[in-house]
């Protein structure tokens, strides 16, 4: 239902790291699309320059329009919107504002974007602020998804790099299958649960290898930290571009993923249409119907 096409929602708060802003902005996005309003999104910050669709926009507005600067003249500007005299304090006085952090974020709750409250609030202001995390609308994120992807397209460098390492990979077997590593944070996240050293990584991959006898499967493997390359003894595996934008793309370009639970991998899932495997526990048995399209959070 279209509800105010004169409302702009600001994404003015920025909420945890990147798998975290790409699936908020997306929620949002998709919803947009659904009622009409505009969107503008300043709080992807820092990984806006990596994206076709923001690149050249410092507000990261959508639908997308005909600007066009300087990417670096962009990010620049963003910064200076982000700062906490800049765009935040401008929207706090001039327009309505919705801060769901210390309320529903806190309960671990969900703002649904498509309840009465908001499209209410829609009608009210014609420049609405948003602040947390936990908005959602899983039905029109999954109806949108190529409006999406398109925007979230990356930017030529990162693509070719991420796309040469596929290549590579699809040349050397009948199956890539994107291998995310995360350790790091995660050995004191939640008490060490999805943590894993490597040799069970090594385990996993080994035991989808063992799968299907009548193909040949090549891992990608894109870790958050130095691994032991000699833990993959036996295995085909080539690494990731590298970079986190880099490694995103190319996992979503796989034909499965495995990885520990993160909007990271979700996301990749997501935007490419890949089947993932989520690794929740050191005990967890792989296997075909371990894996599952992932359009939400």
């Amino acid at each position: 239902m279209r509800t105010n096409a004169k409302a702009t929602v600001v994404i003015a708060a920025k909420a945890g790291r990147l798998g975290n802003r790409l699936f908020l902005s997306a929620y949002f996005m998709a919803n947009a699309l659904a009622r009409g309003y505009h969107l503008m999104n300043p709080a992807l910050g820092e990984y806006a320059p990596f994206f076709e669709g923001s690149v050249r926009d410092p507000l990261c507005r959508f639908p997308m329009n005909d600007i066009n600067m300087d990417p670096e003249t962009a990010e620049q500007c963003r910064d200076v919107l982000m700062s906490i005299s800049g765009l935040t304090h401008v929207l706090d006085s001039r327009g309505g504002t919705i801060d769901i952090r210390k309320t529903v974020d806190a309960v671990d709750g969900v703002y649904d974007l498509n309840a009465p409250e908001f499209a209410t609030l829609l009608k009210e202001h014609r420049l609405l602020s948003v602040k947390g995390w936990k908005f959602r609308d899983d039905t029109n994120l999954v109806r949108h998804h190529a409006e999406i992807a398109r925007y979230f397209r990356p930017v030529a460098r990162i693509r070719e790099g991420a796309e040469a390492a596929l290549s590579k990979a699809r040349s050397r077997g009948d199956e890539v299958i994107g291998v995310h590593i995360r350790q790091g944070d995660y050995r004191n996240w939640k008490n060490g649960v999805h943590y894993f050293e490597t040799e069970q990584y090594a385990h996993w991959m080994r035991a989808m290898a063992a799968l299907d006898a009548s193909k040949k499967p090549v891992f990608l493997l894109c870790a958050s930290d130095q691994v032991d390359g000699s833990c993959f003894r036996g295995l085909d595996v080539v690494m990731g571009p590298g970079s986190v934008i880099g490694d995103l793309h190319a996992l979503s370009l796989c034909n499965r993923i495995i990885a520990p639970p993160s909007t990271f991998s979700t996301w990749a899932s997501y935007i490419g249409r890949v089947p993932l495997c989520m690794l929740q526990h050191h005990t967890q048995q792989l296997s075909i119907d371990s894996f599952a399209m992932h359009d939400r959070v």
